[in-house]
């Protein structure tokens, strides 16, 4: 005997959620590198992912040029970072003129090094930058002031105590590191390594979860420590810059500030929270058929606001709760928002939820500690 369908009783359609996906990343770093001199196998036609220094010689390159010793000293570090993207910055060689005399082969003319960041921030997604051989202080400031308009941190390093590239401090993403005088060199001479001091600890940190680590007193495999005086370790102090000195048979990178004073670490957790907190309140927005302009859909936007909250107090970037002395409790993180019923008409008709707010205290971290006791008979 023949069935009817039963769709004709019980009509059932089942759609398949799509979540969102983060694209956004915090772990990745960008290198700008020169073109190979020579043609490899295959060739950088555009911003390429890399997970070890070897890969660059398909590309043409060496393990003499910068690119490979920058992506060796970024691999090198433990725990290292997520990926490391490689951008060329583009130039032209200008023609040679015939003329009495010897002629000698023109420098390569590369293009504004903002264009290569720009081009190379529409084809990947990364968070740190270094831009390896490219140690001109226009080149340098110019990705300072780029740096500062995204959601991004640039390090670079200078080996001349006395010739810091940067004289305006006031940047928020961007961090210098002094790593000449090398402990155990003599004057002027240096290991190749310490050229990319900047880019060893932004790779080594990268590799911590934002929020869990502090930038000072990590140590940096293949970079030597400085040797400096008390006077220079104080204009560096003064001038928010890192350097790698030895304390306890540790080489350990001091500072862990960005160019203004900020703390590395800092700005990096607010940017993972925002985006954490972004994130998840869009998921709210996209996963349900409609969320009501009500207590109830304003709570479901409060709950992902403390998610992302309790997620970076998980992470140790937002303080724990903690009570005083006279055991008040001191919240790690509080949010706010309206009631359905204090929002006016027109409120309700823009479909904006407005007045969220939410507040939280930074968990911090210990650089420096002050003993004092007394020994007595």
């Amino acid at each position: 005997m023949q069935n009817n369908p039963l769709d004709d009783i019980v009509k059932c359609d089942i759609e398949i959620a799509n979540p969102g996906s983060d694209d956004a990343t915090f772990d990745s770093i960008l290198l700008v590198v020169p073109a190979p001199e020579a043609e490899g196998i295959a060739k950088l036609t555009k911003t390429t992912a890399i997970s070890k220094a070897d890969e660059l010689l398909n590309y043409g390159y060496t393990v003499e040029d910068g690119a490979y010793l920058a992506a060796s000293v970024a691999f090198s570090q433990s725990p290292s970072p997520g990926d490391v993207y490689v951008a060329v910055r583009k130039s032209t060689i200008p023609e040679v003129v015939e003329g009495e005399g010897e002629t000698t082969e023109p420098a390569p003319v590369y293009e504004d090094i903002r264009e290569t960041l720009a081009r190379a921030n529409r084809e990947a997604s990364f968070y740190g930058i270094h831009i390896t051989d490219f140690k001109d202080p226009d080149d340098v400031r110019n990705v300072v002031s780029w740096t500062e308009t995204q959601e991004k941190i640039f390090g670079f390093e200078y080996t001349d105590i006395d010739s810091c590239p940067i004289k305006n401090f006031s940047y928020y993403r961007s961090f210098g590191k002094f790593s000449g005088l090398a402990d155990g060199y003599e004057n002027g001479e240096k290991p190749a390594e310490n050229e990319y001091a900047a880019l060893a600890i932004m790779a080594k940190c990268f590799g911590y979860q934002p929020g869990s680590e502090t930038w000072n007193l990590k140590e940096e495999a293949t970079i030597v420590p400085s040797r400096l005086t008390s006077d220079q370790k104080k204009t560096l102090e003064a001038n928010n810059m890192n350097v790698n000195l030895r304390y306890a048979s540790c080489n350990c990178n001091m500072g862990g500030k960005m160019l203004s004073g900020e703390w590395i670490d800092v700005i990096r957790f607010r940017d993972w929270l925002k985006n954490r907190m972004q994130f998840l309140v869009f998921g709210v927005l996209k996963a349900n058929t409609k969320v009501p302009f009500e207590d109830s859909g304003i709570g479901a936007i409060q709950g992902a606001m403390e998610k992302a909250l309790s997620e970076g107090q998980t992470h140790g970037g937002i303080a724990q709760t903690s009570f005083d002395a006279d055991d008040n409790e001191i919240p790690g993180y509080v949010t706010t928002v309206p009631l359905a019923s204090d929002l006016t008409e027109d409120q309700r008709k823009s479909r904006k939820l407005p007045n969220c707010r939410w507040r939280a205290r930074l968990a911090g971290a210990i650089h420096l500690v002050e003993i004092g006791g007394t020994l007595r008979f």
